[in-house]
């Protein structure tokens, strides 16, 4: 045995040899999780290496060739429209469906499916269904009797309809039942139903590639043409101090402002994301030396913490464990008595984006930017993200948009919908010797319809443009939680048209997508979360709010940081460009003295936070005041957030968000998707909100010390009967009367003496 031990050495010398030989160029650091590739898992018992990372610098690289953000692994991609079937009525109706492209190789088979089947009363001869991609016609088939039961139309798509982003399919059906021009056009049997097993498949392929990252950035980490939309994770040093948490926050609350979901973009420390070892792409953010683990070796081998530079962007190739598939690695690296607050706008300033080229960058002298002021809130069709609305003589269609007033808004007078039209001249005509037909135009608000007589109308110049304004009442506000659809109509037949040919004449309303809410408001100050997020956010942003974090936190801490950010963010115009501020466990004098300018949010366990371990008697909830002396069951609670006065200056508020449940505070989870859904959406009065482990949310509405004395005083006289009331006050004048004559008596003894 002794003899044959000469084989095992040999064999792992020739393995490290040939590691070795590959890694000419490649940076190699190893973790110590128990993963042995992305998403692998070992079986029972099996003992697992630890991961190896590599990273492969792009800095000259022509070229970069990586895994695409598709939606699965395999190459292909189906995208279903719709979960339920549509079922077109009338002569004339159509629908629209979207699907995305993502950032990928596509190849040549990409096709629509679509499935349908309709009435077997439709005259073949005249009934049709036509097939559009963002409005360019591709395909038109005859709705007869072979296809009443199952029709099928597959369609190829170009480069055009397979370009990267959102594309726009619309189904349209003209269809009559008879020959006869004058048939009923509301008739029942009249319809054809799209089946939702309707597809589109993309032929997408398991790689992308780029010849300018930076260029494209923030893609591939969020692509808001994909359905998935975030594909990255934020890193940070285990020991980060507030500038690279601030800088990582700034980067999360850009990144998702970006996408149609506003999904919230994880955060995890360097330790935290080598223990999980998946393949993924990466932002890492922090100080050269402040890496501990694999990017440690990176940086030392890069030579990046002796560069002369203000801000440093380098991209590179990320594989686990030698995985075939590779992914990005930004990272984000400060030069020497820089901080990341002076030039990470670099990343989260879309001016800025706009001029990022390149694989690498190290900036000497980082641009300034004035600080942004935040844009007013618009309430308008294109800022909600639709275009224009045209409504045409025989389409039946009604064009609808939803629109949503923010949380943070208490209205303070009368909010109607303003609207921008053109109309055409043929509707507006006028008509001598004959009766003059009536157009119309029916906006319906949450089911409110309210409809204008188009030729009573005056045009405001001699480009046909007309404003209507259209009252919306409050209690429809508020049954809605301040979430409007509205929808748009038009009749604009001709007198004895009814049996006219369907089709536009010249006759149309034009809806401005500039036409939206006008809602009178203010922000509210009150220590209430009826208006939440106010009085944390503005309509200028939040530069007067501060956040508290602890001394110590993990990834799962600040990925809730920054779900809370993005929800308090996302009604802003211009979230990317609002300031905010942090302070760390243990406050400092300074500090203390800078934190009592700010209202002020908190999230975790008190124990956490020394500089309210000492005030405990000041918080609403503390050991002494728990839950169930709110009437709530202690057991039963899952998460609890308060809001009161602020301990530094009862001028300014403070927020806390804190875990109930011990399982759950010891897991670091102090927050709820569902809890802040709940926040902005029931306009509850109150300074507690607590959610149950059955998800039941609900609010606490407490009573301030002054509102205790008024109403007090108020009780104690409102007990007095009306007649004692009478008596006391008699008997007040009749002492009063008795002290002036008195008074006078005395004046007039004093002036006699003299």
């Amino acid at each position: 045995m002794k003899r044959n031990n000469w084989k095992p050495a040999f064999a792992l010398l020739t393995v490290t040899a040939l590691l070795f030989g590959q890694g000419v160029g490649t940076i190699y650091a190893q973790g110590t999780t128990a993963s042995t590739q992305a998403g692998a898992t070992a079986p029972s018992g099996q003992v697992m290496r630890p991961a190896v990372f590599t990273f492969s610098s792009l800095a000259n690289q022509a070229k970069t060739t990586y895994a695409s953000n598709g939606l699965d692994k395999t190459p292909g991609s189906v995208l279903r429209f719709t979960s339920e079937p549509v079922t077109l009525g009338g002569v004339t109706e159509s629908f629209d469906y979207y699907y995305s492209v993502p950032r990928a190789t596509i190849g040549s088979n990409n096709y629509l499916e679509i499935l349908f089947s309709h009435s077997e009363l439709l005259n073949g001869t005249r009934s049709t269904l036509t097939v559009s991609v963002d409005d360019k016609p591709l395909k038109s088939v005859f709705l007869t009797k072979e296809t009443a039961q199952q029709g099928k139309i597959r369609i190829p798509l170009g480069a055009d309809e397979t370009a990267l982003g959102f594309h726009k399919i619309t189904i349209t059906k003209h269809s009559q039942l008879t020959d006869n021009i004058c048939d009923d056009q509301n008739n029942p049997a009249n319809w054809v139903k799209i089946d939702k097993s309707s597809f589109a498949f993309l032929d997408t392929q398991a790689v992308t590639s780029s010849v300018d990252l930076l260029k494209e950035y923030p893609v591939p980490f969020v692509e808001p043409g994909n359905s998935t939309e975030v594909f990255t994770k934020i890193v940070v040093p285990d020991a980060a101090d507030q500038d690279v948490v601030a800088a990582a926050l700034k980067v999360a609350t850009s990144l998702s402002a970006q996408t149609a979901t506003k999904r919230p973009i994880p955060i995890m420390t360097e330790s935290e994301w080598k223990a999980k070892g998946e393949l993924g792409h990466v932002i890492a953010i922090g100080n050269p030396e402040g890496w501990t683990g694999p990017l440690k070796t990176l940086v030392a081998s890069q030579g990046i913490a002796t560069r002369e530079q203000k801000l440093g962007l380098d991209y590179y190739q990320l594989r686990v464990n030698q995985s075939t598939e590779a992914k990005l690695l930004l990272l984000v690296s400060k030069g020497k008595e820089t901080s990341f607050a002076e030039t990470i706008h670099l990343l989260t300033d879309k001016e800025m984006n706009k001029q990022l080229a390149g694989n690498q960058l190290a900036v000497k002298q980082a641009p300034s930017v004035q600080a942004a002021e935040q844009s007013l809130i618009s309430l308008s069709l294109a800022s909600g993200g639709y275009s224009h609305v045209t409504l045409e003589h025989g389409n039946s269609r009604t064009q609808q948009v939803n629109l949503k007033i923010p949380s943070h808004w208490k209205i303070t007078g009368d909010v109607t919908l303003d609207l921008k039209l053109k109309i055409s001249p043929l509707l507006m005509q006028q008509y001598e010797g004959e009766e003059k037909p009536q157009h119309q135009l029916t906006v319906t608000v949450n089911g409110v319809p309210y409809t204008v007589l188009l030729q009573q109308l005056k045009a405001v110049d001699d480009n046909d443009n007309y404003r209507v304004s259209i009252p919306i009442s409050q209690s429809v506000i508020k049954e809605a939680n301040h979430a409007l659809t509205v929808s748009f109509s038009a009749s604009m037949d001709l007198k004895g048209d009814a049996c006219a040919p369907e089709n536009n004449k010249g006759r149309w309303v034009f809806v401005d997508k500039e036409s939206g809410l006008n809602v009178p408001h203010e922000v509210p100050a009150h220590r209430s979360f009826r208006y939440w997020p106010a009085p944390f956010v503005q309509d200028t942003g939040m530069k007067d709010t501060a956040f508290l974090l602890p001394e110590k936190w993990t990834g799962e801490y600040l990925s809730q940081f920054s779900m809370l950010m993005n929800d308090m963010l996302s009604e802003l115009s211009n979230p990317k460009g609002s300031s905010f501020v942090i302070f760390q466990e243990p406050l400092n004098e300074k500090a203390l003295q800078e934190i009592a300018s700010y209202n002020v949010v908190a999230m975790g366990g008190i124990q956490q936070y020394p500089s309210l371990q000492k005030v405990q008697g000041q918080l609403l909830i503390n050991k002494i005041k728990e839950l169930n002396q709110y009437h709530v069951i202690n057991e039963t609670s899952r998460y609890v957030a308060w809001v009161q006065p602020s301990i530094w200056n009862r001028e300014r508020t403070l927020s806390v968000f804190q875990s109930a449940d011990a399982s759950h505070a010891s897991q670091g989870t102090f927050l709820h998707a569902d809890l802040l859904h709940y926040l902005k959406n029931s306009n509850e009065d109150g300074q507690i909100v607590v959610m149950s482990k059955s998800n039941e949310v609900f609010t606490i509405q407490l009573e301030d010390e002054e509102e205790k004395q008024t109403k007090g005083i108020n009780e104690v006289v409102g007990n007095i009967p009306l007649w004692l009331i009478g008596v006391i006050l008699a008997v007040f004048l009749i002492v009063l009367v008795i002290f002036i004559r008195l008074f006078k008596k005395e004046k007039e003894k004093v002036r006699r003496k003299k």
